[in-house]
């Protein structure tokens, strides 16, 4: 039996609604349908190789936009008229974020270094 619909019309639906069920609402199908379609290897593939990308895609626009937000907290921070109130809030948004980026940081490198260090001793 044919499929009703297309690879690409499921993939573009799951990747725009971001559930199966959503997915199955928007192409006016069943939850089955779609299911049974993830449940394609080499569809599984690609669509999980079409959301890695989207997720890239996004963190991209986000590494982007954060020296404008932290500019923006700085300003908010360091300007006469802003209220102290707000002020402290602005600060505390730039060492919690900036905290957890550096020690993320930091982690991965960690990471890395482990991990070419157990390359190099697999290697010999």
């Amino acid at each position: 039996m044919a499929q009703k619909y297309a690879d690409d019309e499921v993939l573009e639906a799951l990747l725009a609604a971001g559930s199966a069920r959503q997915a199955a609402k928007r192409l006016g199908c069943s939850l089955s349908c779609v299911r049974d379609r993830m449940a394609k290897p080499r569809f599984k593939e690609r669509y999980d190789r079409e959301k890695a990308a989207a997720l890239a895609d996004a963190i991209d626009n986000l590494k982007i936009r954060m020296s404008s937000a932290v500019d923006v907290l700085s300003v908010t921070m360091t300007k006469e008229d802003t209220p102290a109130t707000v002020k402290v809030s602005a600060a505390d948004a730039i060492l919690r974020h900036g905290l957890r980026y550096v020690e993320q940081y930091d982690i991965i490198k960690r990471i890395e270094a482990l991990e070419a260090a157990q390359k190099a001793k697999g290697d010999s």
